[in-house]
């Protein structure tokens, strides 16, 4: 059999992996994706992504087509017994650290054929669509994937793959790599729905956190309306297969005369992670790697953030910019981040699962009396943890120096070409420093390239190439607070560190160099770019 060949083989071409397939293509590396399915799935499964998911699709050119099909997430309630709010999440302000709304809502199958539609952009990457996955075996140069088509197998050779193919991972099994359970295992059941006719429903998301019934309520975009319904003692998931019984089942939180099923699906809900996230020249992504209760709405968030992740690395790889160990910083980086995130998710699971009333009446006078007091964190985000592993700067203990691998905001700024224009969108993929304007820049001699900025004071036009002024705020004034006079930060734009004098910069730039596995270049030095 001829055998095709390519950089990267995405099995599994949903959400993450088409996303993985634009920021290759954009790259220039060659994608092959395959998916066993004709076309993508047309019912809605995740519902929410939010502003690290924007800003992923900004960076490929597809967040503005995006963004009109979602609507901002209006903030959540947790309602206990005797109808007491015990919990909320609160919508942030404007202007959003990252440009983007925060939260948002959205309809799986209307955002990803604009996934697809996008990679076809480029002309090195394929998909084969109506193909399975069948086996792999990798060598020190790469891997041969054996796949089938119409009952006709084939093997394609890549220099890597990357498993995006949901929970139960064909990929995952044949490396025989184990989960770990985090111990939350729950049947429930997921309703969209259409809503028909005006009738009584809660304005933001509801968390009925009642012993007699826990249940979610999500606000979707249009008309889309979801229900999450714990399946209580005495019932089966089988009993969901009743259109009459889910109605039923449904009147408890609407008229069901006011709404149009669109899916019911009856799920076990997990909090597994995987063992190892790579295997040799093979990566797991998303729900392949790591699946979690949806009570956060952070599995595709969490998924993108794996490609956000790997796909940086993994394209400087081939294009020979970094040296292959910088792929061992993926699930470095990654796992703990989603072990937080996933127990985080199964805490939310609990407090709105409790069957017990006694626990449950416990549950809301902790919770209530936390709220009341203003000690309740009521912005979600801030339940998203930060990277604290890897390619970040440290302290002498071994901890993420201050303000290290949290996420660098995105104002709109001012350059002398640009009026108003994205910052992320005049840096692109490189390493990026900025630095205020009275701040010295050595820039080392290494092998990494780096955008270098200036950031002017308030009210101050720039007057030549690199010179930009914040003109929401936005990062002065977090520069401001963390008295930093420079940051650095990673392409995937998670700060490196920040800097409060010209020393701490030199420093951190060697500190950066010397952890960075980059590609020697003696016949073409990095290229110190300033942006523009």
């Amino acid at each position: 059999m001829k055998t095709s060949e390519y950089d990267v083989a995405i099995i599994g071409y949903g959400p993450v992996g088409a996303l993985v397939a634009n920021m290759l293509g954009q790259d220039g590396v060659s994608v092959l994706a395959i998916d066993r399915m004709d076309d993508i799935y047309d019912k809605p499964r995740a519902i929410n992504i939010d502003h690290e998911v924007m800003r992923a699709l900004q960076a490929v050119g597809l967040a503005d087509e995006i963004e009109p099909k979602t609507i901002s997430h209006p903030g959540t309630d947790f309602i206990g017994i005797d109808n007491r709010m015990i919990k909320l999440f609160e919508p942030p302000q404007k202007p959003y650290p990252l440009h983007w709304s925060p939260n948002l809502m959205f309809i799986q199958p209307e955002f990803e054929p604009v996934l697809r539609k996008g990679a076809e952009r480029f002309p090195n990457v394929s998909a084969s669509l109506n193909t399975s996955f069948v086996y792999l075996k990798q060598d020190a140069e790469g891997v041969d994937v054996t796949i089938e088509r119409d009952g006709q197998p084939s093997t394609v050779r890549a220099k890597y793959v990357i498993g995006c193919d949901g929970g139960a991972s064909p990929v995952r099994k044949l490396l025989g790599v184990k989960q770990e359970s985090l111990d939350f295992d729950e049947w429930w059941t997921v309703i969209d729905a259409w809503q028909t006719k005006p009738t009584a429903l809660p304005r933001r998301t509801t968390q009925y956190c009642l012993p007699n019934g826990p249940a979610t309520y999500v606000v979707g975009p249009k008309t889309l309306r979801r229900w999450e319904i714990k399946i209580m003692p005495g019932e089966t998931p089988e009993d969901f297969a009743d259109t009459a019984y889910v109605l039923k089942r449904l009147s408890a939180y609407v008229d069901p005369d006011a709404v149009d099923l669109w899916r019911v699906a009856t799920y076990r809900f997990h909090a597994l992670v995987a063992h190892d996230w790579q295997v040799g020249r093979v990566f797991l992504a998303g729900d392949a790697a790591h699946q979690m209760p949806p009570f956060m709405a952070q599995g595709l968030c969490s998924g993108v953030r794996d490609a956000i992740n790997l796909a940086w690395k993994l394209s400087g790889v081939l294009r020979g910019k970094y040296e292959s160990e910088i792929l061992s910083t993926y699930e470095e980086e990654r796992k703990p981040h989603i072990r937080q995130l996933v127990a985080t998710a199964k805490h939310l699971g609990e407090i709105i699962g409790e069957l017990d009333v006694d626990k449950a009446r416990a549950r809301d006078e902790a919770l209530g009396g936390d709220l009341d007091a203003g000690r309740s964190v009521t912005l979600r985000q801030r339940l998203i943890p930060d990277l604290d592993k890897g390619m970040i700067a440290t302290t002498t203990t071994g901890e993420p120096a201050t303000a290290a691998g949290t996420l660098f905001p995105q104002p709109e700024v001012r350059t002398i070409e640009h009026q108003r224009v994205l910052l992320d969108d005049i840096v692109g993929d490189a390493f990026l420093v900025v630095a205020k304007d009275d701040c010295l820049v050595q820039i080392p001699e290494d092998d990494i390239d780096y955008v270098v900025l200036r950031l002017l004071g308030d009210g101050v036009n720039p007057s030549k190439h690199g010179e930009v002024t914040d003109l929401t705020g936005t990062l002065s004034g977090w520069m401001s607070k963390l008295d930093a006079k420079a940051v650095v930060v990673r392409p995937d734009k998670y700060v490196y560190g920040i800097a409060t004098s010209d020393a701490d910069l030199r420093d951190l730039l060697r500190r950066l160099g010397n952890q960075v596995p980059a590609i020697s270049r003696v016949d073409a030095p990095a290229s110190k770019r300033t942006a523009l």
